[in-house]
């Protein structure tokens, strides 16, 4: 049992500290974003001198990747109660606009897929005034990209029995790791109504619908345009930050038999859509 686990945490050091050295396909590379690159001859071309910077193939591309780590709804708006607990894990596809310009050059292999995939892994906790606070880690599928983040939600109305609709608000936030050049963080907010109900005294089904704007906000490290040219002063740039805002409707059911728990979801916002699925146990 002591060798298995020195082994596993050995491969994990060894995992953690060859990161940095390894660059997956859905990486960016925003050392392409500049003024004068050429893609074709795979960067033969190099930028133009002054370097200058692709301002709107940033903004178009974080605000897309912020789709991609945007925080997920997954639940109607009732909350788990004082008592609740629910651990569960997260997968998504969301589709991108894979063959404009600005993805074949800021993702790392020069050819993205059309649809990214992420796997997510949540905890929720239920508290006092139905409010309930959750905890996220975020992986995206290929690349060394990870976002941390959490959210607190407030179910205003639940349970009623006046107003058989529940609402709620929440506030989530994720945070993207993994790369130096560029800092990447989502805000969610968002307005939830729902009802729930049971079926044949075993089964419930809490369908949802929100309104979850969503807000991006981009910054980009120093980008080395001309990378492994070491001394070249003039090769070097940043981009000014972007601000993005998207408008996003998010459709769902959650589905709970026994301590099972299982929630299919669409998001839509204008030009993406994206498909998420969680599965988990609901105590």
């Amino acid at each position: 049992m002591r060798g298995w686990k020195a082994g596993l945490l050995s491969a994990a050091a060894v995992t953690l500290l060859a990161g940095s050295a390894l660059a997956l396909d859905n990486d960016p590379a925003l050392e392409r974003l500049c003024r004068g690159y050429d893609p074709v001859n795979g960067g033969a071309v190099p930028c133009t001198r002054p370097v200058r910077p692709n301002q709107a193939a940033f903004k178009d591309y974080a605000r897309e990747l912020g789709m991609v780590f945007a925080p997920r709804l997954l639940q109607p708006a009732e909350t788990l109660g004082i008592n609740g607990f629910q651990f569960d894990l997260q997968t998504s596809i969301t589709a991108i606009n894979n063959n404009e310009t600005y993805w074949k050059l800021a993702a790392r292999d020069g050819d993205p897929e059309a649809m990214l995939t992420t796997l997510g892994l949540d905890m929720r906790k239920g508290l006092p005034y139905s409010f309930e606070v959750a905890t996220q880690l975020t992986y995206l599928f290929d690349s060394e990209l990870w976002a941390v983040g959490g959210s607190l939600k407030w179910a205003i109305n639940e349970a009623v029995e006046q107003f058989p609709v529940d609402f709620a608000v929440r506030g989530a936030v994720n945070h993207v790791v993994g790369t130096s050049q560029m800092s990447l963080t989502t805000v969610g907010i968002d307005a939830i109504v729902s009802r729930s109900f049971g079926a044949g005294g075993a089964v419930n089904f809490g369908p949802y619908l929100a309104y979850s704007p969503l807000l991006t906000f981009a910054r980009s490290g120093v980008i080395d345009a001309t990378p492994g040219t070491p001394d070249d002063a003039e090769g070097s740039f940043t981009f000014s930050g972007e601000d993005i805002v998207a408008h996003r409707f998010v459709i769902g059911v959650r589905v709970i038999a026994a301590a099972f728990l299982f929630t299919p979801e669409i998001s839509l916002t204008q030009g993406m859509q994206q498909y998420n699925l969680q599965v988990g146990l609901d105590f």
